[in-house]
């Protein structure tokens, strides 16, 4: 089960977790200091009876929280409205009360003048933040004592009945129709909502999570692995006893972990339903929180950074195909350029035929046959020379754009050819790194990028952290030309052994197949490509092998080069092979093109089955 599912914003149980811990250590305390946490979030040092403490209230739409402590956040600029209104009434109140019924994911801390202050001062007034956990877009509101929104850190229309901006007076949202689990307060209460539930045949975790407010799955799941047995009595018992554990405090935490060990939820107790090895102790909630919060960041920014990759693709392929029929059309137009010299020549050898003002002479073309004739425009104003020279002149001109034309259409086919290799790099990109290879790939072709392109780049990997701008608003350095004999960089070759154990490379794109051919691949090693088709290049390494290579590793081979091509679902495929060693790449051709000789054909299958049979990692994508 996949933690990512599980959890996408601080659920009802660790929330109970969270303030029940603040009203222990924070209730009473004193406000020093409150500083932005970013544009949605507070982030307030206060002085308590055990000493300086912290509190952080986020509304940030990754993981909204409330946690005692953390560190001090770093300064936001422009300073956000919110933070400045609460900047200029809290210091110098007390923290008051923390109020919050039931599983609710709705909270208010009231702040209130210290003893001493004057109320008519607008420091230290105090005043109320109210916390939404829950849906689509969190907020953080700041109100007067009597509900009167001071500043909010979205503002909302009223489209739902809730208008969110300064000035209204705070509307709570609508009360859920389902119990609240900690307002019954008894296992019979509990037990008595569950049991027509479990009656009906639903599973107890999915009678908790529908029949309760504030369970989410983690929860149900929990619950339902700690009851006695599937009785509702006894599930409400597990759940009573989990909702007092984690209220009494205080609490085991862990960290909870996916496949690959990275942060995806916190819990306040040990799960029994999930393995040991994918929940870590941690020491404090503020702690494991901005751990969560710094994964599902950087995890929506991977995801923003791949969309804004995906679509300066996308843009640069729809600006490429409008030109290239531009070019093809004007191609089309200088093609004309003999016909015109023709017409040119024609007229001077006919310029007594000629009558001065005529919009157009019709003139013997012997060139075409002996009764054809030619139709010629001319400029009334001018005389037959100078209309034969208005028509040289012209034709000089096509030539030289049929020049100018033919090589813009090159290097557009050439960039065409380089986006589509790079998209699906692109959209299978997994890791960071990949991504910036790809983009570093886009900075490969600056006569592609215009000012607000260079913006929409997405910034390279802590880029952004340690600049505290986005680093796609400034454009980068030129690219400098590698110096002569470095190896290009390009994508990791799929990997397979053969069944004789020869090693089999298979490159993943054009930008691949060039890695593969030119800088991976040995003179002697075996190159095969599918004939007539865009594919992949195949390297059988013959690992000093004398004698060639063996019968069934080349056929092996020849499908997986079948299988990685355009000719995937054809029957049968012709696929060319030769010795890397008479492999060579044409100066300025695009990615992936290369020039064979010496070379064999083998007529093969493509081979679905074989991939996977093959793979050195059991994981190749086909």
């Amino acid at each position: 089960m996949a933690l990512w599912s599980i959890v996408r914003a601080m659920d009802a149980i660790l929330l109970l977790a969270a303030l029940s811990e603040i009203e222990r250590t924070l209730v009473g305390g004193l406000v020093r200091e409150v500083v932005a946490a970013g544009p949605h979030g507070l982030w307030i040092d206060l002085a308590t009876s055990r000493g300086p403490d912290a509190l952080l209230i986020s509304a940030d739409t990754a993981l909204p929280r409330i946690v005692r402590g953390g560190t001090r956040p770093p300064k936001t600029r422009p300073l956000p409205a919110l933070a400045g209104v609460a900047r200029r009434i809290l210091p110098g109140a007390r923290l008051a009360a923390v109020v919050h019924e039931g599983l609710d994911r709705l909270v208010r801390l009231d702040f209130e003048p210290a003893l001493g202050s004057r109320v008519e001062d607008a420091a230290g007034a105090g005043g109320q933040i109210i916390l939404e956990l829950f849906g689509n877009q969190p907020n953080l509101i700041l109100a007067d004592a009597g509900e009167s929104i001071l500043e909010a850190a979205r503002h909302t229309s009223p489209s739902d009945g809730r208008q969110r901006v300064p000035g209204a007076i705070y509307a709570p949202p609508p009360v859920s129709d389902r119990p609240d689990p900690r307002l019954l307060g008894s296992p019979d209460a509990i037990g008595r909502v569950l049991e027509p539930l479990l009656a009906d045949g639903l599973s107890p975790a999915y009678a908790l999570r529908t029949g309760l407010m504030g369970i989410g799955d983690l929860w149900a799941r929990e619950i339902a692995a700690r009851a006695a047995d599937a009785s509702a009595p006894a599930i409400a018992r597990s759940l009573m006893d989990v909702l007092h554990r984690v209220e009494a405090g205080p609490c085991d935490l862990r960290l909870l972990l996916d496949e690959s060990g990275s942060p995806q939820a916190v819990s306040p107790l040990p799960l029994a339903h999930l393995p040991e090895a994918r929940q870590q102790p941690v020491a404090s909630l503020a702690e494991a929180v901005e751990r969560v919060a710094a994964r599902l960041n950087a995890r929506r920014e991977f995801a923003a950074g791949q969309a804004a990759l995906r679509q300066l693709v996308h843009r640069f392929e729809a600006r490429l195909r409008s030109r290239r029929i531009k070019l093809t059309e004007e191609a089309a137009e200088f093609a004309q350029a003999d016909v015109t010299q023709r017409m040119a020549e024609i007229l001077v050898a006919n310029q007594h035929a000629v009558v001065r003002g005529a919009t157009e002479a019709v003139l013997p073309d012997y060139v075409v046959g002996p009764d054809a004739v030619i139709h010629i425009p001319l400029d009334p104003t001018l005389g037959p020379g100078a209309n034969a020279d208005r028509l040289f002149q012209a034709a000089r001109r096509a030539r030289r754009g049929t020049m100018r034309v033919a090589s813009r259409l090159a290097e557009t086919d050439r960039d065409l050819a380089r986006l589509a290799s790079l998209l699906p790099r692109v959209l299978s990109a997994g890791r960071p790194e990949e991504l910036d290879a790809a983009r570093q790939e886009l900075e490969r072709m600056p006569h592609l990028l215009g000012p607000r392109d260079w913006a929409a780049l997405p910034p390279p990997r802590g880029e952004a952290a340690r600049s505290g701008m986005p680093a796609a608003a400034k454009k980068p350095a030129p690219v400098r030309r590698a110096a002569t004999g470095r190896k290009s960089e390009g994508p990791e070759p799929r990997r397979f052994v053969s069944s004789e154990g020869l090693p089999i490379l298979v490159g993943r794109d054009n930008e691949g197949n060039d890695h593969l051919t030119l800088h991976l691949a040995r003179s002697e090693d075996l190159w095969l490509h599918a004939e007539g088709f865009p594919g992949s290049h195949v390297v059988i390494r013959m690992q000093d092998r004398t004698g060639g290579v063996p019968r069934q590793t080349l056929v092996e081979a020849a499908k997986l080069a079948a299988y990685y091509s355009q000719a995937r679902s054809h029957g049968k495929v012709s696929v060319s092979y030769t010795l890397k060693k008479y492999v060579r790449k044409p100066r300025k051709s695009p990615p992936g093109l290369v020039t064979v000789t010496h070379e064999k054909s083998i007529v093969v299958k493509p081979d679905k089955e074989l991939v996977s049979r093959l793979s050195a990692s059991g994981t190749e994508e086909e």
